[in-house]
């Protein structure tokens, strides 16, 4: 069965990279099979500046289920 996670990044949280090795490394009967990547800049009010918000979308699916 395939299965999807979403990963943030954000002012807490760190580099998506980061977040989803830590989360392949405590899951190692995941196996990968895409990743999607989004960026989305945002301006602010004042028209100088801006927010870079990003996510990633794993599918994958367990080891088991192959």
């Amino acid at each position: 069965m395939i299965k999807t996670k979403t990963f943030f990044e954000g002012y807490t949280n760190p580099n998506i990279d980061i977040q989803i090795n830590k989360w392949l490394t405590d899951h190692p009967d995941y196996i990968v099979v895409d990743v999607k990547f989004n960026s989305i800049v945002v301006d602010a009010d004042d028209g100088v500046n801006y927010s870079v918000f990003r996510d990633a979308l794993v599918i994958y699916r367990e080891y088991e289920n192959v």
